[in-house]
């Protein structure tokens, strides 16, 4: 009777252990989830940050933030190859290039870090 109870006990035990685990990784991979951005809140915080370095005209704000929605929104497709992301950043270099002019251009990719982060 007392190996019963024991027994009884340890799948029991076994159990809720089994339970709590379930739980953690559940509250983790929402987490995750959550702190992703959406491509139209990505594209506007490369927005910011370029308007922050360079002056941009408000005819081109929206054909910039065009391209950087275009860039997330393909960037979300998890089976793109290596050779279609190239393919991706040399159209932004070069949409971004078209759009801001030269010396604009210049400046940003003089700032490394915001030039991968816009471009790549």
């Amino acid at each position: 009777m007392k190996n019963i109870f024991i027994a009884l006990a340890l799948c029991v035990t076994l159990g809720v252990s089994a339970q709590a685990k379930k739980k953690v990784a559940a509250t983790s991979t929402t987490e995750v989830v959550t702190a992703k951005m959406t491509p139209d809140a990505a594209a506007e915080r490369d927005m910011k940050a370029l308007t922050a370095l360079v002056t941009i005209d408000e005819s081109v704000k929206a054909d910039v933030n065009k391209i950087f929605v275009t860039k997330y929104r393909t960037k979300e497709d998890t089976s793109l190859s290596a050779e279609r992301l190239t393919a991706l950043s040399s159209y932004v270099e070069s949409s971004l290039l078209n759009f801001i002019g030269d010396s604009n251009f210049a400046k940003v990719k003089a700032n490394t870090k915001l030039y991968n982060q816009l471009v790549k």
